[in-house]
């Protein structure tokens, strides 16, 4: 503690420090384990061990360029560097006046009216790397017209990065026959995303009808106490049934991209499982082998 303020756990190191006059490596210390970051053993990371994410790579994740608070022409400049390494690229919410200029930077750029995305194809895709489609299926449940334009953005977005996605539309609480009548589908998806700004209940329904994992978004739809999303957004983080993931308010692209961490870890770890299991059968059938040996050795020394 010096002059009253705290120290950060955070430390840089001389490397660190000197890395804008003479470009050597960047590190910094971890902190210890009390994490006070003083006194005791420290780790030093370098960070260029992390890898670069700029290379092609059918495994990544594809980028989304955010629109707001960016002009039409950085929008524009973004999505054709994304089209140098990625066959696609998406932008998202792109009202359509952004879209008009925008479109005067990139001429071959497409415009989803409902997900307000715009989608521009690389020149060269054939000779970039395919995104490798992940295996489940993810079910986008909307309670209400109003809910479509998020739960669209959902379903563009979780494409685009790789999942595989389906539409439950119009199925608020006050139509749970409508509910009802889709649970076979809803129990057939892997990953459940329930759009409602207008229904507070549908995503505690949801869960309830599913062991899947359950991903609220809450939208500003809503009208009379809804306070613009807010009314949702508490009663997901009151709900009585557990395990609830939320995202905040109108948030589509934070609940496909969670739905796709859901998908890969998944599919990772039934690839370590298979590969398990694999080695398992294999060690079974070695000590077969070998035990079959040994009592056929065992009768012809007996003979």
């Amino acid at each position: 503690m010096a002059g009253g303020r705290r120290r950060c756990g955070w430390r840089r190191s001389h490397k660190l420090q000197a890395a804008s006059t003479d470009q050597q490596t960047s590190s910094f210390f971890l902190p210890n384990g009390n994490g006070s970051g003083m006194g005791g053993p420290q780790a030093e990371f370098n960070l260029d061990s992390i890898a670069p994410s700029s290379s092609a790579d059918p495994h990544q994740t594809p980028e989304v360029v955010w629109g707001p608070g960016k002009s039409p022409e950085q929008i524009a400049m973004k999505l054709m560097s994304l089209t140098e390494r990625q066959r696609v690229a998406i932008a998202a919410r792109i009202d359509p006046a952004t879209y008009s200029a925008v479109r005067m930077h990139a001429p071959g750029v497409e415009y989803n009216a409902r997900a307000m995305t715009l989608k521009l194809k690389s020149a060269s895709s054939d000779q970039l790397p395919q995104l490798r489609r992940l295996p489940g299926s993810v079910a986008v449940v909307s309670a209400d017209t109003a809910d479509q334009a998020i739960a669209e953005e959902v379903k563009v977005l979780t494409d685009y990065m790789g999942g595989y996605t389906f539409a439950i539309r119009d199925v608020g609480s006050a139509h749970l026959h409508a509910l009802l009548s889709n649970v076979d589908s809803l129990r057939a998806a892997d990953v459940v995303v329930v759009v409602a700004g207008t229904d507070c209940a549908l995503p505690s329904l949801v869960a309830g009808l599913t062991q899947a994992p359950v991903i609220a978004v809450p939208t500003s739809a809503g009208f009379g106490a809804a306070l613009g999303g807010m009314a949702p957004l508490l009663a997901a983080l009151s709900s009585n049934t557990p395990g609830i993931t939320l995202c905040n308010i109108d948030n589509g692209y934070g609940a496909a991209a969670m739905a796709i961490r859901i998908l890969k870890m998944a599919t990772r770890l039934h690839a370590v499982r298979s590969a398990a299991e694999a080695a398992q059968r294999a060690v079974e059938e070695a000590t077969a082998a070998a035990a079959a040996m040994v009592e056929s050795a065992s009768k012809t020394s007996h003979n």
